[in-house]
């Protein structure tokens, strides 16, 4: 047979099996074992031929065994000592001793994390769908079906209810012996043992070769964060979050040990809280009946956050950025009491005029920082009854030792355009000048702690402020006592107000506006241009953004004694005037994980030496059903340090 003709047959042929070849035959062909493998070169997992590597193994199994902190997310601060042996095994033969814990409450809190940390194993696999079956429900080869992991989890200290002074450390211990593997978890309390749960999780993957998961075979990881205070603040009142959502959101923060979120509940724009005392405000201020948050569903929240390590803390803003709901309380005779409604007695209009005051006030920029205005009424006396209220409310469905109280962006003009307010300074022979508007502001501030302290009945609780123009005059340690407020700085990282802040010997929550503001760079939403907080903050900028370092670069005239543990931490915020919870996730995720690793472990370091355990964290809380949002394309996550700009 001559060349022409065996070519044109073998043509022939080739054009029939394309033709031909059924869709089943295309699909298996492309379920054969990938033609690639990943080789760890230099703390790296780089991608090669099998054909030319003698390691075959999935990208997965690279990042299990390569780099110094492998796949574990936020880095450790302790000893990290790691094999480079994986065990593969089937889920089904995890083993979870009984519990060594010394309260039945904390026995009863670790098992409900050691379900969630069953079903983070069965998640790595891509056929896992919730409520479905068991994708690795399968018979596997003698000596996986053979493979044990046991897994005991210690806790020392009963520990139940997270505040700043809670050990959150753990230790990870994990041998092999024959055909078992035993891992023990020691956490320091319910905390430390939870987040040590997380990390052997993590120190868990699936393996595509077997079709199974794969463990370390030996290693110890001791581990705890430096930073207490390691949250987010969101903010329902703009724009509001069902409780399903936030629950996905506690989730994202449990999967990055993230601690503390920060509930600013309420804003001028919404009252969505349902306040059993003061009624008025939900009915006037929510904005349908189905956007209101009822003390129970809250309870119920607050307690699934808890067992994901996360407390969280409510913020009732005040005395500005309250409108919605206010205008109520002049029409409560109007509130017919609901079925759990407790004491809705009438609340009366005193001399002191209304107890909100340039509600909804025009031209807007005049009185407020946004549409729609209003501000409490400090010569109200009524104004503390009702705060008072509202504090017993609300710390009666969230077990916090911590209390947001607000108190940003008080406008004086506002102040000033209420006949009642300045006929009381007149009466007092006092000038409506900024200094003696500033003074009013003292005094409502020291007042409205009085209540929140009447409201917690002998609880120890911590009053935090956001840090603002109040907190530079002069002698305000004496209204606002260093030794007990924590003040929440917002404002940018070079603003040099928080040497003062610091010099008085505050703690300081950092939120700086031009690295921890994950609203910002979607435009203005009441017009054209970047908005106020100016350009999206960049994971990388989020990374680098160490508050030890912006303190130490302030442009001061003198040293700052900064004192041990005055820092507390930071958080994320995020203002919701363009967020909701259909974007939520993608705003928060992955940018929360580069500021959890941040908080935790603050290394000298910057992001470039993240960037490649970032990029596979992300497509493990993809994977748990978080919807984080894409850095780079898929191809950088496989060619890891190919993608860089320099």
């Amino acid at each position: 047979m001559d060349k022409f003709k065996l070519l044109l047959i073998v043509s022939v042929v080739s054009v029939f099996a394309l033709v031909y070849l059924p869709e089943t035959s295309g699909q298996s062909y492309f379920r054969m074992p990938s033609p690639w493998t990943y080789v760890c070169k230099n703390g790296t997992c780089t991608k090669k031929l099998r054909s030319d590597s003698t390691v075959i193994q999935s990208l997965d199994t690279c990042r299990l065994r390569c780099g110094r902190f492998r796949a574990i997310w936020p880095r450790p601060t302790g000893d990290v000592e790691l094999s480079r042996v994986v065990v593969p095994f089937k889920p089904q033969n995890l083993r979870i001793l009984p519990v060594t814990a010394p309260t039945d409450r904390t026995r009863e809190l670790l098992n409900r994390v050691i379900t969630d940390f069953q079903t983070n194993i069965l998640k790595m696999h891509p056929n896992y769908a919730e409520g479905g079956a068991n994708p690795f429900d399968k018979q596997y080869d003698n000596v996986i079906e053979g493979t044990v992991i046991q897994v005991q989890v210690v806790v020392d200290d009963p520990e139940e209810r997270l505040t700043l002074e809670t050990s959150e450390g753990y230790r990870i211990d994990i041998e092999t012996q024959g055909n078992v593997v035993s891992a023990e978890v020691r956490g320091d309390t319910f905390f430390g043992a939870r987040h040590g749960l997380e990390t052997l999780s993590q120190l868990i993957a699936y393996d595509e070769q077997r079709d199974t998961v794969q463990i370390i075979s030996a290693g110890a990881v001791i581990d705890r964060p430096l930073f207490a205070y390691r949250g987010l603040m969101l903010d329902t009142s703009r724009n509001f979050v069902s409780i399903k959502g936030m629950k996905k959101l506690i989730d994202g923060m449990a999967y990055n040990k993230l601690n503390t979120l920060h509930w600013h509940i309420t804003d001028s724009h919404s009252f969505p809280f349902y306040s059993q005392r003061v009624p008025q405000l939900t009915l006037y201020g929510a904005y349908t009946p189905d956007k209101i948050y009822f003390p129970e569903e809250i309870k119920d929240f607050v307690e699934y956050a808890r067992i994901r390590g996360v407390r969280v803390i409510p913020e009732l803003d005040a005395p500005s950025h309250i409108s919605s709901g206010w205008q109520g309380l002049e029409k409560s005779n109007a509130v017919q009491p609901g079925p759990n409604t407790i004491q809705p007695s009438p609340v009366s209009v005193t001399s002191g005029g209304p107890m909100a005051v340039c509600v909804n006030a025009e031209p807007w920029n005049q009185f407020c920082s946004e549409p729609p205005c209003g501000q409490l009424n400090p010569v109200n006396e009524q104004t503390y009854l009702v705060l008072g209220k509202l504090y017993r409310d609300l710390l009666g469905v969230f077990d916090t030792d911590a209390f947001h109280m607000g108190g940003d962006d008080v406008n004086f003009n506002c102040w000033n355009s209420s006949k009642e307010i300045t006929d009381f300074l007149a009466a007092q022979r006092r000038n409506r000048t900024e200094r003696e508007f500033l003074q009013l502001w003292a005094t409502f501030q020291r007042r409205a702690y009085v209540e929140l302290v009447r409201a917690a009945r002998g609880t120890e609780l911590t009053p935090i402020v956001w840090a603002s123009n109040l907190l530079i005059q002069e002698n305000i340690e004496n209204i606002l006592d260093p030794e007990r407020y924590i003040v929440h700085f917002r404002n940018s990282g070079r603003d040099r107000s928080l040497a003062g802040i610091l010099d008085k010997g505050y703690r300081v929550i950092f939120s700086n506006r031009d690295a921890w503001q994950f609203d910002c760079g979607f435009g203005d939403w009441m017009g054209e241009g970047r908005g106020s907080c100016g350009g999206y903050k960049t994971w990388q900028r989020v990374y680098d953004n160490n508050p030890l370092r912006v303190i130490a670069q302030l442009n001061t005239t003198e040293e700052i004694d900064l004192q041990p543990g005055q820092i507390i931490g930071g958080e994320a915020a995020i203002w919701s005037e363009q967020v909701d919870e259909m974007g939520l996730e993608a705003k928060v995720w992955p940018r929360g994980a580069a500021l959890a690793e941040r908080l935790w472990a603050n290394p000298f370091s910057s992001w470039r030496d993240a960037a490649d355990r970032l990029i596979h964290h992300r497509e493990r809380l993809v994977k748990r059903g978080i919807n984080a949002d894409r850095l780079q394309p898929e191809w950088c996550l496989q060619n890891q340090g190919r993608c860089s700009s320099n």
